[in-house]
C-alpha cells in the first residue's frame, strides 16, 4: 500500500539515519512458553527528535519485529509531521493579529503572509495580493 506523502513531510523523512533512532528490545508478555520468556524479541523504536515511538511484539523473530516496528514508526512520523505543518498553517490563537490597518500611514499589513498594500486599495476590495500570498504559503 502506497501513501501519498506531502513534499514538506517527505523532505523531513528522507534525511533520517540510524543515529536518529533509539532501538530497545524487551521480552514480550503473554502466553508463549519458555522461548518467549527467555528471549528479547519485542522491539520498540523511538525517534530521538520528536519522541514518537512504535513497537512490535507479534513475531518470535526480533528481526521481523524490528521491520514491523520501523514501518509503524514511519507511518507515525508522516502523520506527526503532516499534522505539525497543518497546525502551523491554520493556527491563529486568541488575540493573534491577522491584519493591521494603518489608516494614518495609508497601509494595510497582513501578518500571516507579510504582504503590505495601500489602505485605499484594500478598502476598495483589492485583496488579490493577500489571497495569492496565502495560496503560495500552502
Amino acid at each position: 500500500m502506497r501513501i501519498k506523502v506531502p513534499k514538506h513531510v517527505a523532505d523531513k523523512i528522507d534525511g533520517l539515519s540510524k543515529k536518529d533512532f533509539k532501538v530497545t528490545t524487551f521480552r514480550s508478555s503473554g502466553p508463549g512458553g519458555q522461548h518467549r520468556n527467555k528471549t528479547d524479541t519485542a522491539v520498540r523504536i523511538t525517534h530521538s527528535e520528536t519522541g514518537v515511538a512504535a513497537e512490535a511484539t507479534d513475531s518470535k523473530s526480533q528481526a521481523t519485529n524490528k521491520k514491523v516496528a520501523f514501518r509503524k514508526l514511519v507511518h507515525k512520523l508522516i502523520e506527526y509531521y503532516h499534522e505539525d505543518e497543518s497546525e502551523r498553517r491554520t493556527s491563529i490563537g486568541w488575540g493573534e493579529k491577522i491584519r493591521t490597518y494603518h489608516e494614518p500611514r495609508g497601509l494595510v499589513t497582513d501578518h500571516r503572509t507579510g504582504v503590505t498594500k495601500r489602505y485605499s486599495d484594500v478598502i476598495d476590495g483589492d485583496l488579490d495580493a493577500f489571497i495569492e500570498a496565502s495560496i503560495n504559503m500552502v
